[in-house]
């Protein structure tokens, strides 16, 4: 059984750079000093991960601000100035765009938000993009038909972006899928959700040559688990926080990929790792993945980067163990 560890989300920050952000902001100090801290974080973190035997290394994201960011990037996409909280958490972000058709499929965008020369080339590099159903539910969408030709364009311009990284070094491809699960939790998913995530994915769940994720957070998976499943994604990560365990084993899994959320990133206390282990080798002999992953919930930037840095341990922990009970 294989067995392996990645972060999925932006990473805490350490407490020098809010302070040079902020004498930035107040005309004390400048932007290169703000570009060179954020660098010197990012390196430091991506050799955590590294350290640690992460199986894939992600960019902490300490340069973008929200998951939509660096749609922004795109001279069609107007960015609001409205801050927004962020679903259920203490966070407020500028996350609200304005989109019109027609969007051409352009690439380079996250690109230019991401540490290219940092990262390895060797494929351990995962890129994370936001899936197109969160784009058309949580951004302002115009001058389209309807939401179908709407998704349909977006998934086009993702599955470029996601295509142009893969040619630069990713060998992971992560989609955000926050809205689908917290729709499902507050009661007001339709069918025509489903259809619409379902559509996207037909355009750019399946990359050539390398794996591709549904990350689903901040709300229940559990009764979604039979759709969410089958689609066209080789892996899907679930938030445990919100998921109920008993509801992951009761679905087989066979010939997907499974990430499973146990690491809370949104609690400081430590999970032990000798208990993830005895969760993930019941969920390995009943729900039959072709890899199972471990991960935290989603990003880490809630709790801090000392916080970040001890779950991170503990993935490295847990790992060890699984493979000492489970040897290769």
């Amino acid at each position: 059984m294989f067995f392996g560890t990645y972060l999925t989300g932006a990473f805490g920050q350490s407490q020098e750079l809010p302070r040079v952000k902020n004498r930035e902001k107040r005309g004390k100090g400048s932007i290169e000093e703000v570009k060179q801290q954020i660098r010197e974080d990012t390196e430091a973190v991506i050799r955590e991960q590294e350290a640690a035997g992460l199986d894939f290394v992600i960019d902490p994201a300490f340069w973008q601000y929200d998951l939509f960011q660096s749609l922004g990037n795109i001279p069609q996409i107007v960015r609001s100035r409205k801050h927004e909280n962020w679903f259920d958490n203490n966070l407020f972000y500028r996350w609200h765009l304005s989109i019109a058709a027609p969007l051409p499929a352009t690439t380079g965008w996250l690109e230019r938000d991401l540490p290219l020369d940092l990262l390895p080339k060797d494929g351990k590099f995962m890129a994370i993009l936001p899936s197109p159903y969160s784009i058309i539910t949580l951004c302002n969408i115009s001058g389209y038909q309807n939401k179908r030709s709407a998704v349909q364009d977006l998934a086009e311009l993702i599955r470029a972006e996601a295509l142009h990284l893969v040619s630069l070094g990713a060998g992971r491809i992560q989609y955000d899928e926050p809205a689908i699960v917290q729709k499902q939790s507050l009661g007001s998913l339709e069918q025509e959700d489903l259809e619409l995530l379902k559509t996207a994915l037909e355009i750019c769940g399946t990359l050539p040559g390398i794996a591709t994720s549904l990350h689903t957070y901040f709300g229940n998976a559990g009764p979604l688990l039979p759709f969410l499943k089958n689609l066209p994604v080789g892996c899907l990560g679930i938030d445990c926080r919100k998921t109920n365990l008993s509801s992951i084993l009761q679905q087989d899994f066979s010939g997907k990929e499974l990430a499973l959320g146990l690491v809370d990133a949104r609690n400081t206390d430590p999970e032990e790792p000798e208990e993830l282990v005895v969760q993930l080798q019941k969920v390995a002999e009943q729900c039959h993945p072709t890899k199972l992953w471990l991960t935290p919930t989603t990003g880490t930037e809630t709790i801090g980067y000392t916080h970040g840095i001890k779950k991170i341990e503990i993935l490295k922990e847990t790992k060890r163990l699984f493979y000492e009970k489970n040897p290769k």
